[in-house]
């Protein structure tokens, strides 16, 4: 079996044969408010604490300190993994939409996708980077011709793999439907997770009960089950049910 990348999710790593292919990138998606943000948080935080992967987080729609502040909640302190250049935040956000910024890892307001990908290769063998974070493609490609971006996705999905990192790529569903907000981000990655909000049981009338679950649709050389898990997400992060323990 060819190496395998923990995700410090617990519960996730069991269901696909140890981890995420090593050097892959897999798509990260899902509904508005299913925690995709902080699963992505947590794999990278888990990698500069558990394993001394050097990881960067390039964001295209919070500011650096609001990511800094989500992951807090949980006890993941990024500042003191920043210091070490295990973390970096890229801030593709700030300048985008005319706000200043302090950060020492940025992108200009008029960048393009052949000079975020550069910039963002180069940090990546700066630090050694072994894990990397897009969030999120739609942030970025929304304003994108349709066929302008498809050949962008793919540009992105070669220069991560020149990384030799192991990357996510936060994209999301619309109203349920599909894998993809644009229907093809999924064909340049290795894998594919979903996350969802599931209805429950009806409490009281016209007022159900909403259940997190998690769905691996597609990871490559690995022997995994078609169903949908139950996740939640505790006070230290994203725990996920492989035996359908529900909370």
């Amino acid at each position: 079996m060819e190496d395998r990348v923990k995700t410090g999710i617990k519960g996730l790593d069991e269901l696909i044969g140890g981890g995420l292919p090593k050097n892959s990138s897999i798509l990260l998606s899902g509904e508005a408010g299913t925690g995709k943000t902080i699963f992505s948080l947590q794999f990278i935080y888990s990698g500069a604490k558990d394993f001394g992967e050097a990881g960067i987080y390039v964001t295209f729609e919070e500011k650096p300190e609001e990511l800094r502040r989500e992951a807090s909640q949980f006890g993941w302190d990024f500042k003191k993994y920043e210091a070490k250049k295990k973390i970096v935040i890229l801030d593709a956000a700030s300048l985008r939409v005319g706000v200043p910024t302090d950060e020492s890892f940025y992108v200009k307001s008029d960048f393009d996708i052949k000079t975020l990908l550069s910039h963002l290769y180069e940090i990546a063998i700066d630090i050694d980077a072994k894990r990397i974070v897009i969030d999120s493609l739609p942030a970025f490609f929304f304003s994108h011709e349709s066929e302008k971006m498809r050949d962008d996705v793919y540009m992105m999905g070669r220069v991560l793999a020149e990384t030799k990192a192991t990357s996510i790529l936060i994209t999301e569903i619309v109203d349920g439907q599909g894998y993809s907000r644009f229907g093809f981000e999924e064909f340049i990655t290795r894998g594919v997770i979903t996350m969802h909000l599931v209805e429950g049981e009806k409490a009281m009338p016209r007022m159900a009960e909403y259940k997190r679950s998690i769905f691996v649709r597609k990871m490559r050389e690995t022997n995994h089950k078609i169903k949908q898990y139950p996740f939640s997400i505790t006070d230290k992060g994203i725990v996920v049910y492989p035996q359908g323990e529900i909370y």
